[in-house]
């Protein structure tokens, strides 16, 4: 996901119990154009994790504004069973709470959304419904456990105006033209996905197919009057797609569609389906980075997905990173250079008002937590962990963290496990000093007399541990390169040759996240 400025503020404490494992959503959705009122049907089929007699679904419920749901019944494997709703939950009384079969539930309630699905208009004055559930607003408009570590799989049944198109997860399976005003899109996802990338819209939409040598089918979805713009600046999925196939593993989802929407954010990496802000698409083939951006998202946040709010950076750090990647490996590492230095700026400018570790269980408000410390800072620190491992552990670590946790949750501790075994080193230390504790080396260069130099380590909190490339230059124009190893608050050299040291380049290769001091 790419940042916006949000309004909304979301509640969260990181403790997550929950008596049930929700193995399917079926939703069956009705909308109109006379009313911002939707008409739901929903069959949710779980697993019970513990015998119980009753349990709680996410469902934000009618208030004195006249928005939220009202559930009108629920029905238990054919037999209508007491329910109630308060705070925000669905509490359903169960006779059948047991841990032996998958139950299913029927639940019928209608109601205009307060938030999640957005009822609007787009920048075209032309009506528009789209999912936008980050992070935990999917409740706003069905009933679910909203959170990322409960995946599921998901069939949609929609029935709408006929003159939308509709765009959701999973394959098409069928458009049935109901009557003369009304069209039904039917959509099936086998592949289980946390709540925040379950989505569909409807707009009225050009569409493209996009070629490519990946097998994947890649579609642009645009506005009529931007289709020549969009379908322009969606080119650029081809390659980072490739690229992501290539080292990290085969494409996750049934498919890859790229969507011009009226939401929220700037991109939102819904799974295959990725939704875009509609001021992002110009023609003017900017949208590259972005682009990569969600796409990077396919393999980490929507199939391999953090196990909680504090792991964010598993997703949007490796999304960051991955993006960085993709400019290195179509441009070559000058470009990526750039962006990380760019990246560097926003983490230093970040941490001079917030000291707040990337692994943060101090924030409870979840919008809060899109920071740069979970995207830039975490993928700063992947770019570190690259260079500290090598090559060849780096990349094999990502494809068996990816094998091992894909269409599954994981912890940064699962991930820092899987690179210990790939690179045959403890990182326990490196993975501490750089995601569990807030700042980073922020270094003052003294110089003295004779060609001596120092420098210090003036940071407030932890005194860190790292390597660090010196680019010394000398009055004739020559230089020399040397490699330390930062261990303690200041280093301190002399250099005995005898040419003058004109100045001293700190990091000429950008691997080190640091900050100067002067």
């Amino acid at each position: 996901m790419k940042k916006i400025i949000c309004l909304f503020i979301v509640l969260s404490t990181y403790s997550f119990a929950q008596q049930i494992d929700v193995q399917r959503y079926e939703l069956n959705i009705t909308v109109h154009d006379t009313t911002d009122v939707v008409e739901v049907r929903e069959n949710i089929h779980v697993l019970f994790t513990e015998t119980c007699k009753e349990f709680s679904l996410d469902l934000v419920q009618k208030d004195q504004t006249g928005k939220g749901m009202l559930v009108s019944a629920v029905i238990e494997n054919g037999d209508e069973v007491t329910f109630e709703q308060k705070q925000n939950q669905l509490i359903i009384h169960t006779e059948k709470g047991n841990l032996s079969n998958v139950i299913q539930y029927t639940i019928h309630f209608s109601g205009i959304p307060k938030d999640g699905l957005v009822i609007s208009k787009n920048k075209f004055n032309d009506r528009t419904f789209f999912g936008d559930n980050w992070p935990n607003r999917a409740h706003n408009w069905f009933a679910c456990v909203d959170h990322p570590s409960d995946k599921a799989s998901i069939n949609y049944s929609i029935i709408a105006p006929s003159h939308y198109d509709c765009v959701a997860n999973g394959k098409l399976e069928n458009v049935t033209k109901l009557n003369a005003s009304q069209t039904k899109y039917t959509f099936r996802s086998d592949i289980v996905l946390p709540t925040k990338v379950m989505v569909f819209g409807l707009a009225d939409f050009e569409s493209k197919e996009i070629e490519n040598e990946s097998g994947i089918e890649l579609k642009a979805w645009v506005y009529p009057e931007d289709a020549s713009n969009g379908f322009y600046d969606m080119e650029a999925a081809k390659d980072p797609l490739a690229f992501f196939i290539d080292r990290i593993g085969p494409y996750p989802y049934e498919k890859l569609h790229n969507v011009q929407s009226t939401t929220r954010f700037g991109g939102m990496e819904n799974a295959g389906c990725i939704f875009y802000d509609e001021g992002a698409v110009t023609g003017s083939g900017k949208m590259e980075n972005l682009i990569a951006h969600e796409i990077a998202h396919q393999w980490f946040g929507n199939s391999v997905t953090e196990s909680d709010w504090p792991h964010l950076w598993l997703s949007e750090g490796f999304a960051t990173y991955f993006t960085s990647l993709h400019l290195e490996n179509k441009y070559g590492r000058a470009k990526m250079n750039e962006q990380l230095k760019k990246d560097r700026e926003r983490v230093i400018n970040f941490s001079k008002n917030a000291q707040l570790p990337v692994i943060d269980t101090v924030s409870s408000d979840l919008m809060q937590l899109l920071n740069p410390n979970a995207y830039e800072k975490g993928s700063w620190f992947l770019h570190m962990l690259r260079i500290k491992v090598g090559e060849e552990a780096f990349w094999k670590g990502i494809q068996l963290y990816y094998d091992r946790f894909k269409f599954k949750n994981a912890t940064s501790d699962d991930f820092r496990d899987i690179m210990s075994k790939t690179s045959g080193q403890d990182l326990t230390e490196f993975f501490d000093q750089w995601l569990r504790n807030s700042g980073h080396p922020q270094l003052k260069v003294t110089r003295g007399k004779n060609n001596r130099f120092a420098i210090e380590q003036v940071q407030e909190g932890i005194l860190f541990k790292f390597p660090l490339e010196l680019k010394v230059n000398y009055s004739n124009g020559q230089s020399t390169t040397l490699n330390v190893e930062i261990t303690s608050n200041e280093f301190s050299y002399k250099s005995n040759d005898k040419r003058t040291i004109q100045s001293i380049e700190l990091d000429p290769n950008t691997n080190l996240l640091f900050e100067v001091v002067k």
